[in-house]
């Protein structure tokens, strides 16, 4: 007897771990099943709730369609010639840095632009903060002041000594949240501190396919304990959101979003354009001059593509 996916009936399930065209899927029974792929145009990313049915022969999922994402997060290919989705449908972009090594807040900014643009909560979490007495530790507390002063959430932590998770735990709380971050913050650290077993969990769906301790692209949902998913990512020295028009560059900045509209000219990019309040308030001191250079920086690589 010919065994086959084609008489099984669809079933739902929610994407847990993705490595390029294979991966894990979480049935809505809690089973957790590998998968692959129906047709070369279907691409799943983590966090995707999918249709699938099972392979009696060999005991796997094959995804069939994917459902309507609310939003996802991506990010310009190194080239700039396609967008690579890193998951989808996020509650909370949370954000993570750390005293060692030395912050790149331009990252930083774009990581919280994307998350404006995705109508994302955000959260800035700073790890190691028991290695917080550094030469830089001075500047460091003034740049996180001005997140700060935004309205972002903030949460210190240290995955070493423990301090800060249980509050990182109550703030991740029956949301959907992505870890994203510039490489050695310690965001594997963070999922070992948030999630008990977390390095079993890895192990068991790293064999879901040998490419998956390759890839760039791999990413991972962990269950929190008290509600809530989170997703890791691997850290990356580099991060170019996903913009459409330049002038959608300011709704990723409430400082600068929030003055916009009173400047001379409707149309104002806040550059060489007389009378812009957005400039003046730079020059004030009220935005700060390194985040009105990620602006520019931002404005400037849109128009180019």
């Amino acid at each position: 007897m010919t065994h086959s996916t084609q008489q099984q009936p669809a079933e739902q399930g929610l994407v847990v771990a993705a490595y390029g065209r294979r991966g894990v899927l979480e049935t809505d029974d809690g089973e957790e099943l590998k998968y692959q792929i129906k047709g070369r145009r279907v691409r799943v990313v983590c966090g995707d709730r999918v249709e699938w049915v099972r392979d009696t022969r060999k005991g796997a999922a094959v995804i069939q369609t994917v459902g309507d994402r609310h939003n996802t997060l991506g990010r310009q290919s190194h080239d700039e010639s396609y967008i690579e989705v890193l998951a989808a449908n996020l509650d909370c972009v949370i954000v993570v840095t750390a005293a060692v090594p030395e912050t790149n807040w331009y990252l930083v900014d774009r990581y919280l632009v994307t998350a404006e643009l995705m109508h994302c909560r955000t959260l800035l979490v700073d790890n190691k903060i028991d290695l917080a007495h550094t030469t830089s530790a001075e500047a460091r507390s003034k740049e996180l002041d001005v997140y700060r002063e935004l309205d972002y959430a903030y949460v210190g932590v240290s995955a070493k000594s423990g301090q800060g998770i249980d509050r990182l735990l109550a703030e991740l709380s029956g949301s959907v949240g992505i870890l994203v971050g510039q490489s050695g913050v310690g965001k594997s650290s963070l999922i070992n501190a948030l999630v008990p077993d977390a390095d079993i969990v890895v192990g068991a769906l790293s064999t879901a396919n040998a490419e998956g301790k390759h890839t760039t692209t791999a990413s991972m949902m962990h269950k929190l304990p008290g509600g809530g998913r989170l997703i890791d990512t691997p850290g990356v020295r580099d991060f170019v959101p996903v913009i459409d028009e330049a002038s959608d560059v300011r709704f990723g900045f409430p400082e600068i979003s929030a003055l916009a509209g009173q400047c001379r000219f409707n149309d104002c990019r806040h550059r060489q354009e007389p009378d812009c309040v957005v400039k003046d308030a730079v020059e004030s001191g009220s935005i700060s001059a390194r985040r009105f250079e990620t602006y520019k920086r931002l404005v400037e690589e849109t128009e180019r593509r």
